[in-house]
């Protein structure tokens, strides 16, 4: 493989979001923007505009939006609209518009997917968390109750007056549906050409949204991919279109040995498990949202029915045994990957997937063939923010035992635009040793990630036992780095010696100011 080309695919297919680049003002440039602690989960901005300044200006705008809609839309925030509306504090008429809005939408899914999709599903999911900490599933008659009260009417909305009246007292979230709703007005809110900002690619936590010139490819990551470097499966064209991403492949409940979804079935009580991952593009978050958890839910074939009679959306199903199945207009936003990068294989990983073979032909294995290395770390909350704060610059590269750098698993920096570079610098061990990268790869990034949505700060990278040219290497004694700088912060190291041969193991490692808990673990490959 072309040496730019891997080093391209390995290096930014780490990151949440990465983009093809579609024709732009050549006076534009593109600009990059993090934080973590953002709706709960990691919030990735990408501006094509005509400065630094408008660049800046436009992330404002949309980190603004989302704190106003958050005031309202939480479930988490005791103080927002929602959770006043919850309680009794706020009468019918006193709701705002935009909370009228999401549950008008959340009444059109719940009656579209014949209930597949239901914010009243919070009933069981706090059943579900009690009897997990307990060890155990809930009873027959716990799900019953918990039916019962998810049957009673939550709501009832006077689209002419616009208020919104509190029926009964049972749990209801609106996590399905808000996040959506909330990308495509901060999206909306930052797009003005008039000001130099042009295009838009907003992701948070996975829900993708791209307006305006400059962006529009996604990669989808593969349900089975637990790392942060697991390649794409898919790609597709979004411009000015929403995706949605969900599946309980990482979020939900181990119990007995056994792995349960968050996602619950409205209808029945119990965790969804026949779907890996859902994915829809759709002309909104909000539809894309709800479609995306009901068709996690609804068996393939009736969700596929439901996409195709739904005018502009479309759907990508990864079944749990890692069959594919595409709603009938699919296709005409799939694109092939960026030259030099193979796609990954949905149905890696997938319950009772065959392991590779490997040695049929006769030829010695790699150690990568049986093993896996994966390195984890937390970002730490700085003490001076409150609510959301501004990811780090990240590398996490390997070195040979000679000091050579022979692998980057992880690089966060903005690589085009002036201002955010001037901090790449504080990356010191890394920025002397492969200053020249710097250079290289001062262009756009491949693509857009999307993926369900994962906690905040935490994060997992893989090793395939590769270089940077993508040729295989020894087994041996190697050093990772995370190498993590601030902007106006400080500058931290972590170093983990490690030895890859025939023997397993964990280590975890002591944090510091900006990463908060770092930990390699050498796996066989068949291990969960």
């Amino acid at each position: 493989m072309n040496h730019h080309r891997r080093l391209l695919a390995t290096l930014f297919a780490s990151g949440i979001m990465l983009m093809v680049a579609v024709p732009a003002s050549e006076a534009d440039e593109e600009f990059a923007f993090f934080h973590e602690e953002v709706m709960g989960t990691a919030l990735e901005l990408r501006v094509r505009a005509e400065g630094i300044e408008a660049a800046r200006w436009a992330e404002g705008r949309v980190l603004a939006e989302i704190d106003r809609l958050s005031a309202i839309l939480s479930g988490y925030d005791p103080t927002s609209a929602l959770s006043r509306w919850l309680s009794g504090e706020l009468s019918p008429s006193d709701v705002p518009r935009e909370l009228v809005e999401v549950l008008s939408a959340a009444d059109r899914w719940r009656e579209a997917t014949g209930g597949a999709f239901d914010p009243r599903a919070a009933a069981f999911g706090g059943l579900w968390s009690e009897a997990a900490r307990s060890g155990r599933t809930p009873t027959l008659a716990e799900l019953e109750a918990a039916r019962e009260a998810a049957r009673r009417p939550a709501w009832r909305l006077d689209p002419v007056a616009g208020s919104a009246e509190r029926l009964g007292g049972g749990p209801i979230s609106l996590d399905g549906i808000a996040k959506g709703y909330i990308v495509d007005r901060a999206c909306a809110s930052a797009l003005d050409p008039g000001l130099g900002v042009r295009g838009i690619l907003l992701n948070v936590g996975g829900d993708l949204r791209a307006v305006g010139e400059g962006f529009g490819t996604v990669g989808l990551a593969s349900p089975k991919g637990d790392t942060e470097a697991s390649e794409p499966f898919a790609f597709v064209e979004v411009k000015d279109r929403s995706v949605a991403s969900s599946g309980g492949a990482h979020r939900g409940w181990e119990i007995g040995g056994r792995w349960y979804s968050h996602i619950i079935d409205p209808r029945s009580g119990r965790p969804a498990g026949h779907v890996a991952s859902a994915t829809v593009v759709a002309p909104s978050g909000i539809d894309a949202d709800a479609l995306a958890t009901a068709l996690n839910v609804l068996p393939i074939a009736e969700g596929i029915r439901l996409v195709d009679a739904t005018p502009d959306v479309e759907c990508l199903i990864v079944a749990d045994d890692g069959q594919v199945h595409r709603s009938a207009g699919w296709r005409r936003f799939e694109r092939p990957p960026p030259p030099g990068l193979a796609l990954a294989d949905p149905r890696e990983g997938a319950a009772g997937s065959p392991d590779e073979d490997g040695g049929e032909s006769g030829e010695a294995r790699h150690w990568a063939d049986a093993y896996e290395l994966v390195v984890r770390f937390e970002i730490n909350r700085p003490e001076v923010e409150q609510r959301r704060y501004r990811r780090p610059y990240v590398v996490v590269y390997i070195e040979d035992e000679s000091g050579h750098v022979v692998r980057h698993l992880l690089m966060w920096v903005s690589m085009s635009g002036s201002g955010p570079d001037n901090w790449l610098p504080d990356l010191l061990r890394w920025y002397r040793s492969d200053a020249g990268r710097t250079r290289i790869e001062r262009r756009n990034k491949a693509y857009a990630i999307g993926r369900s949505t994962r906690p905040p700060g935490t994060y997992a990278i893989g090793w395939d036992g590769k270089d940077d040219q993508g040729e295989p290497l020894p087994a041996g004694k190697y050093t990772i780095f995370i190498e993590a700088a601030r902007e106006h912060g400080t500058h931290q190291v972590i170093r983990a010696p490690v030895t890859i041969g025939d023997e397993p193991f964990s280590e975890e490692f002591e944090g510091n100011v900006e990463i908060k808990s770092a930990a390699v673990e050498y796996r066989r490959t068949s291990d969960d």
